[in-house]
């Protein structure tokens, strides 16, 4: 099976997931693994919108509409049963954000609005913990058109999104906010902007299967300096993501990888959920036992839902054809 962009996306997910529900996962690749996601959306949203999608009005509403029915309709079911795990096992002494401390009750009107919309406002309860990040990416939809459409643009965002880290410094204690924040992230998608643009350029250095060990072998720096990923660390990760991304964009892929890719984003949104209901029945911890069965269950979960809803969501969607 060649390597593509769904297996890519699925093994991201599984990165974030195994770092979340059991505790000897090295952690650092799992926040390489959600800036990977950055730059993967910039670069195909980018290459959606110009050679998909266009600059017209119709086209940029067919894109929103499309983007919309991806992202919200599965993302209100998870948080649903994020207020069930929330409710429900508290009342058997189970605490959900033994598993992330943003997996709490929303408090005030700004922290519900924010579990609905999913505006990328940071706050401290989410009903889907992992939800932060996609809001971060709900956020640069509404701007990329303008990257996709304007190489200057996307420069533009890269560069001023940088200086903005730069200002808080590369060191460990500014890692949160450099990771976590809108406009300190914004830079991950305009670099994956400005690699679809320079697509043509870039694929001479494409290389699947060596993009994919260095990034991995990067991955297990932590293991011996454990500073590196929270300072420069995961900015030398993306452009090793860039890599990987290049190398997979011609990638010709079967089936097994299209379904790779349908499950990564329920799998992402849906394991901490899981995990916090298997929590009521395995009472060792994030140990790799309580592992197995949390992706175990995740993954089962996530094709009922890929199978019975998503795919059902998909016939509502705006077909265009590449051009």
């Amino acid at each position: 099976m060649k390597l593509g962009f769904g297996t890519w996306r699925f093994f991201l997910a599984f990165l974030v997931v195994i770092s979340h529900l059991w505790e000897g996962m090295l952690p650092g690749p799992a926040a390489y693994a959600v800036w990977g996601f950055y730059l993967l959306s910039g670069f195909l949203m980018t290459h959606v919108l110009r050679h998909k999608y266009g600059p017209t009005v119709d086209g940029l509403r067919d894109y929103a509409y499309n983007r919309f029915l991806r992202i919200f309709p599965i993302y209100w079911i998870a948080c649903v049963c994020g207020a069930a795990a929330v409710v429900i096992l508290h009342r058997y002494g189970v605490d959900p954000a033994f598993l992330n401390p943003q997996f709490v009750r929303p408090h005030g009107w700004l922290e519900w609005f924010v579990n609905v919309t999913l505006l990328p406002i940071p706050v401290a309860g989410m009903f889907v913990p992992v939800a932060g990040a996609l809001a971060v990416e709900i956020g640069v939809y509404i701007l990329i058109p303008l990257m996709a459409f304007s190489r200057p643009a996307a420069w533009l965002g890269l560069v001023l999104s940088l200086l903005l880290s730069a200002q808080y410094g590369f060191h460990s204690d500014t890692f949160g906010i450099r990771y976590s924040y809108f406009l300190t992230c914004f830079a991950v998608f305009a670099f994956g902007s400005l690699v679809s643009h320079h697509r043509d350029v870039l694929e001479r250095f494409k290389a699947p299967i060596l993009s994919v060990l260095v990034w991995l072998i990067h991955g297990l720096i932590w293991r011996w300096y454990d500073p590196w990923p929270w300072g420069y660390g995961i900015y030398f990760s993306t452009l090793l993501s860039a890599w990987v991304v290049i190398s997979f964009a011609s990638q010709k892929t079967g089936k097994l990888d299209r379904i790779l890719g349908d499950l990564s984003y329920p799998v992402y949104l849906f394991h901490t959920v899981v995990g916090a209901w298997v929590l009521l029945f395995f009472h060792q911890g994030r140990s790799f036992e309580f592992f197995c069965i949390s992706f175990v269950v995740t993954l089962l979960l996530s094709w009922a839902v890929v199978v019975g809803i998503d795919s059902r969501i998909g016939q509502f969607k705006k077909q265009r054809p590449e051009k």
